[in-house]
């Protein structure tokens, strides 16, 4: 395949869409394919819990990653062909500074990707991104991903990385949505778990925890406003997700979902986003957040989302139960 990588655009509000299924979006769109990006997000698993990534130490980028977890599954059902980099940890690369001899060969193979015009998605810090212009100096990669993140990505050689290629799709809509649900109510109610990472909710847990800090983020300090702001703007964006998928997924199955436990879903992951909403403001954050009465009504909107969030993953549950 031949095209202009540069056609490969990153689209929505960094800090409220997941950059994976946002980077799975812009690649089917440069195939000339149209899908919605919720129901992309959706088969990813990303809508049913705000991810809490353990070991990031500024609140800001807790809830990125720890999304690309299903995409040969995404893959089957959007119609594409993954090949995946081989496994290397950071700790790992920083010991020697060297890859394997089978990263060597995978990077050689997304060099002749990217040259032919092949999609080539790699997970850089702190968004996913797509190569758009190879350099065989990696620090020079050229990328795509989201707007305001770009100039705080770039490729290094152990990053996780996959070579994208269209092909015909291996699951009808109704399987990949069935499926996708029954993952769904994994992910919501925390039974889905990959090490240092946290789903079910648990982020609403970490964030009341911080609370009881007088510094929500200690990275950022008198600064640290800005990092719950980014926090609730995923929040939002997840939940907000969640309800959308749920309604696609009751026009298509129809019948084939109770309506009354799938509209109980849906009132769940909108209540936590109707929540959310009021901190979404910047200026209100930054001018109150030092406040104890503000952080007071804080704490207890985040325990309410918790408790909503623990409800809604047992009505999902219900759901998938049926399939």
């Amino acid at each position: 395949m031949s095209g202009d990588l540069l056609e490969c655009r990153i689209e929505g509000k960094d800090a409220e869409v997941d950059s994976f299924a946002s980077c799975i979006h812009a690649a089917l769109r440069y195939w000339g394919r149209e899908f919605e990006y919720e129901y992309i997000a959706g088969l990813a698993g990303t809508p049913f819990s705000p991810t809490w990534y353990e070991s990031e130490d500024c609140m800001a980028w807790w809830t990125e990653f720890g999304n690309g977890n299903r995409i040969k599954f995404v893959g089957k059902s959007l119609g594409f062909h993954v090949v995946e980099s081989p496994k290397m940890s950071y700790e790992e690369y920083r010991k020697t500074g060297e890859i394997t001899k089978e990263h060597s060969e995978f990077w050689d193979r997304a060099k002749e990707a990217v040259i032919s015009g092949e999609v080539v998605l790699v997970k850089t810090w702190p968004s996913w991104s797509i190569i758009t212009r190879w350099d065989d100096d990696y620090s020079k990669i050229e990328l795509s991903t989201m707007q305001h993140l770009k100039e705080l990505c770039s490729v290094q050689p152990f990053m996780e990385a996959y070579i994208l290629t269209p092909g015909p799709a291996e699951y009808t809509r109704a399987e990949s949505l069935k499926e996708a649900l029954k993952f769904g109510a994994d992910v919501a109610d925390g039974t889905f778990h990959v090490p240092g990472f946290q789903y079910g909710g648990k982020l609403y847990e970490a964030i009341l925890k911080r609370m009881e800090h007088d510094v929500f983020c200690e990275s950022c300090g008198d600064k640290s406003w800005s990092c719950a702001l980014r926090t609730m703007a995923r929040v939002h964006g997840t939940n907000n997700d969640a309800v959308s998928f749920l309604e696609f997924a009751g026009e298509f199955l129809g019948d084939q979902l109770p309506k009354t436990v799938l509209n109980e879903a849906i009132k769940g992951f909108r209540a936590i986003a109707d929540l959310s909403r009021a901190y979404l403001n910047r200026e209100l954050l930054e001018d109150n957040w030092n406040d104890a009465g503000f952080r007071d009504e804080f704490t207890s909107k985040v325990q309410s989302m918790k408790v909503r969030h623990r409800d809604t993953a047992g009505i999902l549950r219900r759901l998938a139960g049926g399939l």
